[in-house]
């Protein structure tokens, strides 16, 4: 009798997918989306600031030995603001590659600054902003550069989805996702000195 129920209904129930294996997805681009949106969002950040403020970023690239022009660092600047908006609106495999490059790329230039200045210095990741290079600024980095990689693997929905939800879920979802990133702005800039001074002072 189920054989004969089974051969009624068809191929395509057979095939048809369970419920769990497409909610899955659309659950994982949700869970992705505020974290992403977060690291895109310091890169539009980053990128504004250095393009109003390229001074800061153009003497810790000097520190390497690799005198550039004010203009080239506006230039990635601009191409910070730029992916970064992108990501934050169009989220897709490409904008994500692209933010987990720009962090992976950040961590490398901190812990290569880190190792050529022999005292802590500015990086001038987000302008005049004092950024100390310092390890805790490589572990941000690492972090914001995985959260681009798991985007990368899995597309998060844009930023703009939260307008198209219930003003009861859209509205803590939206003051939520701001206030992280405005504390992880803060640890970017305000932390890693912090940190430093809490040390200096605790050794003494």
């Amino acid at each position: 009798m189920d054989s004969k129920r089974e051969a009624e209904r068809g191929p395509a129930h057979k095939q048809q997918p369970p419920h769990d294996a497409q909610l899955r997805p659309r659950v994982v681009a949700m869970a992705l989306m505020p974290a992403f949106a977060v690291i895109s969002g310091l890169l539009v950040v980053a990128g504004a600031a250095k393009l109003r403020s390229p001074r800061a970023a153009r003497d810790a690239v000097a520190l390497l030995g690799i005198g550039v022009p004010s203009g080239v660092i506006r230039g990635l600047g601009g191409a910070e603001l730029a992916i970064g908006v992108s990501a934050l609106v169009w989220p897709s495999a490409v904008t994500a590659g692209l933010v987990a490059v720009a962090y992976a790329a950040f961590c490398g230039f901190v812990a290569r600054l880190m190792r050529a200045a022999s005292r802590p210095v500015d990086c001038g990741c987000f302008g005049d902003a004092q950024t100390g290079a310092g390890s805790v600024h490589v572990v941000l980095n690492a972090v914001a550069c995985l959260v681009g990689v798991a985007a990368f693997l899995r597309p998060p929905l844009g930023i703009t989805w939260i307008a198209t939800r219930p003003p009861l879920i859209g509205v803590p979802l939206a003051i939520g996702t701001l206030t992280v990133a405005c504390a992880a702005y803060l640890a970017f800039t305000v932390f890693p000195s912090a940190w430093r001074a809490y040390g200096a002072g605790a050794g003494r």
